[in-house]
């Protein structure tokens, strides 16, 4: 059973976590910006005229390249240099001078250009936000904080959408119809960049640099005093090991089998978040919609709803995660979604369209199903990708690996951005059929190579993938532990 007792420190936990999910919710405002505007004759007017799925398809992949670049080699120079709030203020700083590149381009080609840049600042964010969360909340609750990481996608999607189907109903607005939700992609990057020095540095980097006191001062800021001692005992003897064992550098991925096997797993499942089939709604849904609906406002409408019901759907998350485990979510989410993606592409190749669209109740049936879709993958794989694989590394490659595999979605973003346009236009429905392939694929995998990973401190995590030689140093760490953040046989948390 949860006691609901919260105490001050974890308060302040949970709220610097929640500055830190500001990184995923610009993602998110950033992915429904162009999937909104994308059809809108204001903006094609301007820079898709006469129109090409190919200069859509750029559009979107040079954002998934440049994050890609920067994910890979920028962000974790800078977070293990730096410290993680600093990499999360450079990359919302960047995203703010990209906003306004993109809204007084004077070409697509400028457009574009703004495009790069985005994904410049949030290839650097992006990693270090979920290391950052994963290494301030205590395993009791790190399920459920990082739960929260994908929620802000949502959010932050929905933000946009409704902004954008508020100015797609007045056209003579001109530029500033698609100009307005580009130019309020600044607001929640300005924010994050004010508050993020406000919270405390992970004191895990703190203790890696050195610097023990300031890792005491971050830790009294975010645990109950009498939990403070432990952990940083615990942190220290986990960092001991790795400095003494390893050299922090991109070879350690490869050096022994328990880290190639994180490795394979950490990129299959994060290139696999992208070809469930959620990527191809998240970037193009306006474009799919419209083989269904024929007014672009009716279409905006249903995104808007679409991540509304989203946020919903991926609360569960914030409790599941925790209590059926990581592995179960992504066999069940997989399954959910292979069924969905069947059902709406059947109909949709099999229903009579005399004018090239179904019927009105056949295409709300559809919506349905897609809506459904939705539900199937935001607990699940939406969520518990970020879970896993902030949890699975070690401190002295988390960095680096976190950026690594969290890169391996925009790499699978940047493919489906390309190619999904002219694939669509080609064979219609027929494509969810190569997303029903994968989500069988990927759930095969899960089965045989994913351990369960909830309850446990990160640096216990080693054991379970294999690295045997942390087993004394792990055991240590966990009887030392208070039992406010101790975990039961049960999988109960002694607190809330």
């Amino acid at each position: 059973m949860f006691s609901f007792h919260i105490s001050k420190q974890r308060l302040a936990c949970y709220s610097y976590a929640m500055v830190a999910t500001l990184c995923m919710f610009i993602n998110g405002y950033d992915a429904s910006v162009f999937n909104n505007i994308m059809n809108w004759t204001t903006w094609n007017e301007k820079f898709n005229n006469p129109p090409n799925n190919n200069l859509i398809g750029a559009v979107n992949s040079s954002t998934m390249v440049s994050t890609i670049v920067f994910g890979f080699f920028a962000s974790p120079f800078i977070s293990d240099r730096f410290g993680r709030r600093m990499s999360i203020f450079i990359g919302c700083f960047i995203i703010v001078i990209a906003a306004i590149i993109e809204l007084v381009a004077p070409n697509i080609g400028g457009f574009i250009g703004g495009r790069v840049v985005i994904g410049m600042g949030a290839g650097i964010s992006m990693a270090a936000g979920p290391t950052y969360m994963s290494e301030i909340t205590p395993q009791d609750i790190r399920g459920r904080m990082l739960s929260f990481w994908q929620i802000a996608y949502s959010v932050g999607a929905l933000v946009c959408t409704y902004i954008a189907l508020g100015t797609s109903y007045y056209p003579n607005l001109g530029q500033w119809q698609w100009g307005v939700p580009v130019l309020l992609q600044c607001a929640a990057p300005v924010i994050c960049c004010c508050l993020i020095f406000f919270c405390p540095e992970s004191p895990r980097w703190l203790i890696q640099k050195g610097r023990d006191e300031d890792a005491r001062t971050a830790l009294l800021r975010i645990r109950e005093p009498q939990e403070v001692e432990s952990e940083l005992h615990g942190i220290k003897d986990a960092i001991r090991w790795e400095q003494e064992n390893t050299t922090q550098s991109f070879r350690d991925l490869f050096v022994t089998p328990s880290m190639r096997r994180r490795l394979l797993v950490g990129l299959v499942i994060n290139f696999g978040q992208q070809v469930t089939g959620q990527a191809m709604m998240t970037q193009y849904s306006s474009r799919v919609y419209t083989k269904i609906f024929t007014d672009q406002s009716t279409i905006t409408l249903i995104n808007a709803l679409n991540y509304t019901f989203g946020i919903l759907f991926t609360l569960p998350a914030t409790f599941l995660s925790d209590r059926l485990g990581r592995r179960a979510l992504f066999i069940i989410g997989g399954i959910g979604q292979a069924v969905m993606l069947i059902i709406a592409a059947t109909v949709m190749l099999t229903v009579p369209q005399p004018d090239g669209h179904p019927s009105t109740a056949v295409g709300a049936g559809v919506v349905l199903v897609m809506f459904l879709f939705t539900a199937s993958y935001k607990p699940t794989w939406g969520a518990t990708v970020w879970i896993y694989t902030s949890e699975m590394f070690p401190m002295n490659v988390r960095a680096v690996a976190v950026a690594v595999c969290s890169n391996t979605q925009n790499v699978a973003g940047a493919i489906l951005a390309q190619a999904f346009p002219p694939m669509f236009a080609s064979m219609g429905f027929k494509a969810f059929y190569v997303w029903v392939g994968c989500n069988v694929c990927l759930v095969t995998f899960v089965y045989f190579m994913c351990p369960e990973t909830k309850g446990l401190a990160l640096e216990d995590i080693d054991v379970i993938f294999g690295a045997t030689a942390h087993d004394i140093e792990s055991t240590s760490y966990e009887n030392e532990k208070p039992a406010s953040i101790k975990v039961d046989e049960s999988g109960e948390k002694t607190k809330f």
